[in-house]
């Protein structure tokens, strides 16, 4: 059985996330989960849960692949040649990422809240 992310989970490993950067044409079919996963991203939910949370979009009309780039607050990255994903992969790929920084951070007796 596949792991599932709760909207628990999800409101608390979002503040691991420090920016989330998105360059995609807009018109592009191949856009589709960079898109859905900006629109995740957006949520009222998880702006609440990390105010400090920067979702930045580079919508143009380049011919370019679509990119998701994901900075953590430990300085981490994790890019997505969005194209090659669905939107389900990439966000599990991000909290995958997170509960790794949450284990961490427990294990170090350091709090995200902490971390400017």
């Amino acid at each position: 059985m596949p792991l599932k992310i709760t909207k628990e989970m999800s409101s608390h490993l979002i503040k691991y996330v420090r920016t989330v950067n998105f360059s995609f044409n807009a018109f592009d079919s191949r856009t589709r989960s960079a898109r859905e996963v900006m629109r995740q991203f957006e949520a009222q939910r998880l702006v609440r849960a990390n105010p400090k949370l920067k979702v930045k979009a580079d919508v143009h009309s380049r011919p370019s692949a679509p990119e998701v780039k994901v900075s953590f607050v430990d300085g981490t990255d994790l890019t997505f040649d969005s194209q090659e994903y669905i939107a389900a992969d990439m966000l599990m790929d991000i909290w995958r990422a997170a509960m790794k920084l949450d284990d961490e951070f427990e294990l170090e007796g350091k709090n995200v809240e902490d971390v400017a």
